[in-house]
């Protein structure tokens, strides 16, 4: 008669539900992964609605307004300005600050009583130089290069005098002008429209000897009125046969002085 079988002490049932203490590590481990998983797709779906932005331009003045073509075609009309003598537009295209040195009307004036030597000869630029915010514009007419500056102000470049220039328009117009006189750097003068130089008055005759003039007091008539010929002060060989009539407008004691017809 087999022996009765025994049941094994110690061993585990080899069926029926885990411990506890594994099923709660396994839902743990899964929540973990589902939670890592709603992460990363949420990252890319930002990342796809909003991608970063690219680095800034490291070249403020490589393009745009400060490019040599764009000075090119700003400065052109300042420069057809001067050349063909519209001064007081030429003035509109300066700085703010430049602009005090001389009122836009004594400017104006400055080139109707001293006019340049060259006139509507256009200014051809050859050359442009930019710095940032500044540009060096060199033009030529006539076989002559001038340079100018100009500065980058309210979006818009507009012209910066030198400073020989500034230290010249510290003195009055007339003295400017009278000095480019001297020097031979005044071109020839245009009368005002309706403006005519005045004449001497003709001193009138004596009825009784028409060699003999009325007015002893004009120095151009001769002293002995039965000789005509005969000069105002016989003992002076040198003096003037032109007339020395302070009263004559046309005779200026003061060469620096305009002729007539000519506002000062």
């Amino acid at each position: 008669m087999p022996a009765p079988r025994r049941p094994h002490v110690g061993y585990p049932p080899q069926y029926g539900q885990p411990p506890r203490g594994e099923t709660g590590r396994g839902l743990a481990a899964i929540v973990i992964m589902a939670v890592g998983v709603a992460i990363g797709a949420l990252i890319t779906v930002l990342t796809v609605l909003n991608p970063p932005s690219s680095p800034p331009s490291t070249s403020p003045t490589g393009g745009g307004e400060h490019s040599e073509v764009s000075v090119r075609q700003a400065v052109q009309p300042a420069l057809d300005a001067y050349s063909s003598g519209l001064y007081g537009d030429f003035w509109d295209l300066w700085t703010v600050e430049a602009q005090g040195l001389i009122a836009r009307e004594e400017y104006v004036r400055l080139f109707e009583i001293c006019p340049p030597l060259q006139t509507n000869s256009p200014l051809a630029i050859s050359t442009v130089t930019v710095t940032g915010d500044s540009a060096r514009v060199e033009a030529a007419r006539l076989g002559e290069t001038t340079e100018f500056g100009f500065v980058f102000e309210s979006s818009a470049w507009r012209y910066e005098p030198s400073p020989e220039e500034r230290l010249t328009y510290q003195a009055p117009v007339d003295q400017i002008a009278a000095q480019r006189r001297a020097l031979g750097l005044c071109g020839a003068t245009t009368p005002s429209p309706g403006a005519t130089a005045p004449t001497a008055p003709t001193a009138p005759t004596n009825p009784g000897d028409p060699s003999a003039p009325t007015n002893p007091g004009d120095p151009s008539a001769p002293t002995n009125p039965g000789d005509p010929s005969a000069p105002t002060n016989p003992g002076d060989p040198s003096a003037p046969s032109g007339p020395t009539n302070p009263g004559d407008p046309s005779t200026p004691t003061n060469p620096d002085i305009q002729p007539p017809g000519f506002q000062q």
